[in-house]
């Protein structure tokens, strides 16, 4: 039996976080490890579960996805970072694209509000090779 993919989800509101729940718990070759409501909490949690993937809400009203992901970063380096949006409009705010800056920010994929449930699961069954932008330990201590 394949050793499954561990998962870590984080997201500010509870909904979204027990319908990520519902959709991951049945799917092969997936775990939900752990889940946490904001960037402290996931740091935490990453460092004693040691997730394969981080699911991750890109928009946030303290500390913005994205700022997490740095902290993320050195509290679980071997995991994959998957950011996404569940609202639309975070997508183009301010005519900026949300998954630019998602990989620019070390990101290692990026999953539109548009994605469907079933495009999700499968990049988390398969995660994406990290991203060649993905920043170092060092890079991260020294900035």
């Amino acid at each position: 039996m394949p050793v499954p993919v561990t998962v870590m989800v984080v997201e500010r509101y509870r909904c979204v976080r027990d319908t990520l729940r519902i959709a991951i718990h049945p799917m092969p070759g997936l775990e939900l490890v752990a889940e946490a409501s904001d960037a402290t909490e996931a740091a935490g949690l990453a460092m004693d579960h040691e997730p394969d993937v981080i699911l991750l809400d890109v928009d946030w009203p303290s500390l913005a996805g994205l700022g997490a992901v740095p902290v993320l970063r050195l509290a679980a380096p071997q995991a994959l970072i998957v950011m996404y949006s569940s609202e639309p409009a975070f997508e183009h705010r301010n005519g900026e694209d949300a998954a630019g800056f998602a990989i620019a920010a070390g990101a290692d994929a990026y999953l539109t509000a548009a994605a469907t449930l079933e495009e999700m699961v499968t990049l988390l069954q398969a995660p994406p090779e990290p991203s060649p932008r993905r920043p170092d330990r060092e890079e991260l201590l020294t900035a």
